[in-house]
């Protein structure tokens, strides 16, 4: 079972990473992806369907309140997703944010950009973080 555990931990969760830091993952995917982990956990490969011993809410709590450490990875995209909204506001520089600064406006009020000349990873961007951008975002 320990295997499975740090198996779950370093390979399954991540494997999307990338995907999981750029875009925001739809419900389906979420539960494709927690799908899997559960079956590895539990009995991969066998022909009946294994028992859930323990919840998965509680499996992916912090080893410090009871759980096994696994990350919840529609939480966890929606952290990787607003880390880049940190780093827009941030004083980082870079050409990156002078691309994003130039085509987005990051500096002025985002709202004013028509819908139409918005990338699917900007729509993501502020869905998740919230519209305003301000300081309660977080």
């Amino acid at each position: 079972m320990a295997d499975r555990i740090c198996l779950i931990k370093s390979v399954i969760s991540a494997l999307p990473l990338y995907y999981l830091s750029l875009f925001k993952a739809s419900e389906s995917i979420c539960k494709n992806i927690i799908s899997i982990q559960r079956r590895f956990l539990w009995g991969w490969g066998k022909e009946k369907r294994p028992i859930s011993w323990v919840s998965w809410k509680l499996l992916c709590k912090s080893i410090e309140e009871g759980g096994l450490g696994i990350r919840d990875i529609c939480k966890f995209n929606v952290a990787l997703l607003a880390k880049w909204r940190w780093r827009c506001i941030s004083i980082e520089k870079g050409k990156w944010k002078e691309c994003l600064d130039s085509k987005y406006g990051l500096e002025q009020d985002a709202n004013q950009i028509p819908l139409k000349f918005q990338s699917w990873w900007w729509r993501d961007l502020r869905k998740v973080c919230g519209e305003g951008g301000g300081d309660g975002w977080v």
